[in-house]
């Protein structure tokens, strides 16, 4: 089946004003221009951006990643609202429950049928001093033969392992997860400027995990991991993840390390969990019990526990509220992500990848959404 959308076209360059977007199947054809355009007359579908990819998301509508009918349910859940791949992140626990959800994860992406595209660990290798909305009482040094398991476990589906770089056994069990195919992120940490740059510079593509959350505030007489992670994202020398909700950071923090990045190293995630979508109330993260009030979740503590927006509302506050450019904007929720994962099929407006669209409205507001070439909103 071949059908055509016009619109404004997002592409990884700039913004097509008046475009046309061809679906052949599962995959885009044209891609341009409607003065270039010579088939049937096209369907109108306001702005047209790539299917957005979230890196880091617990989950969504009421289920967490934890089991395969929750991972399934948070992948349903964020689809609607514009998140057409997605890692589904677990937090930290025992060795063998991980070994389970990482399982599992495993089994709804074997299926084939969800936006589920792998799996991301987030401990239990974290620093205690900044584990944030982690049990404390799980967390554990780096093993290599705790990454065996969750390797062997996850059958080829885990993407994604965050950890603190200073732990001990942390760097060779980074470069055993590397040499699996993982993508190792440094984040949940205590380090100091010195020890974090040399983490950084020694993997291969260098990612920082929220930065700014679960880390020591910036201090210029002690940038600590923040100041680490900055100076290496301005030279192109690393990437990071920024939770642009309104909450886990300031709208000002999140233009100036737009300003400072070059194209390519900023992605924003959802970091959502089980609340995600619904009114306030009493939920779980892992075994922690966490209270959402006024759409902000957090441990009996004070401690944040993750967020309650989608990605496609992340994007939607960074162009209209924040002010930032779209196209970059729309690169750091798609385009960067997928390609940091290896995902050459998708994350952009382009002839012969596949056809993962969002329709957006004037705010920038999710319309609907298009995977694999159907509409399933």
């Amino acid at each position: 089946m071949t059908s055509a959308l016009s619109g404004a076209l997002v592409t990884p360059t700039e913004i097509l004003r008046e475009g046309v977007v061809e679906v052949r199947g599962d995959r885009l054809g044209y891609v341009g221009p409607r003065a270039g355009w010579t088939g049937s007359a096209p369907e109108p579908a306001g702005i047209l951006v790539p299917g957005y990819i979230d890196l880091h998301c617990h989950g969504g509508g009421g289920a967490n990643a934890t089991d395969a009918a929750g991972v399934a349910a948070v992948a349903t859940h964020h689809l609607g609202r514009g998140t057409t791949s997605m890692l589904a992140s677990l937090v930290s626990g025992p060795t063998e429950t991980i070994t389970e959800q990482a399982s599992a994860i495993a089994d709804v992406v074997e299926s084939g049928t969800t936006s589920i595209v792998g799996g991301h660990l987030e401990g239990p290798w974290l620093s205690p001093a900044r584990c944030g909305a982690h049990d404390p009482r799980v967390l554990a040094t780096p093993d290599e033969a705790s990454a065996a398991a969750w390797l062997a476990a996850g059958r080829g589906t885990l993407r994604m392992v965050t950890l603190a770089p200073e732990l001990t056994g942390a760097l060779p069990v980074g470069s055993l997860l590397e040499d699996a195919d993982v993508l190792v992120a440094y984040g949940h940490t205590d380090a100091d400027a010195a020890s974090f740059t040399t983490a950084l510079r020694a993997r291969r593509a260098p990612l920082v995990t929220h930065l700014f959350n679960g880390m020591a505030p910036l201090h210029h007489r002690a940038p600590g991991a923040a100041g680490a992670a900055l100076r290496e994202l301005a030279r192109g020398a690393a990437s990071v993840e920024l939770i642009a909700d309104g909450v886990h950071l300031a709208d000002e923090t999140v233009a100036m390390v737009f300003d400072v990045a070059p194209d390519g190293h900023v992605l924003l995630v959802s970091d959502a969990m089980a609340a995600a979508g619904l009114p306030d109330g009493d939920f779980e993260l892992g075994p922690l019990a966490v209270r959402v009030v006024d759409g902000v979740a957090r441990l009996d503590g004070g401690s944040l526990a993750g967020g309650t927006s989608h990605l496609g509302e992340i994007v939607s506050r960074c162009v209209t509220t924040i002010g930032l450019d779209p196209v970059a904007v729309v690169a750091a929720a798609s385009s960067t992500p997928a390609a940091l994962l290896g995902l050459s099929d998708r994350g952009r407006l382009a002839p012969g990848l596949r056809a993962d669209l969002v329709s957006l409205g004037a705010e920038w507001q999710v319309d609907r959404v298009m995977r694999g070439g159907a509409w399933v909103v």
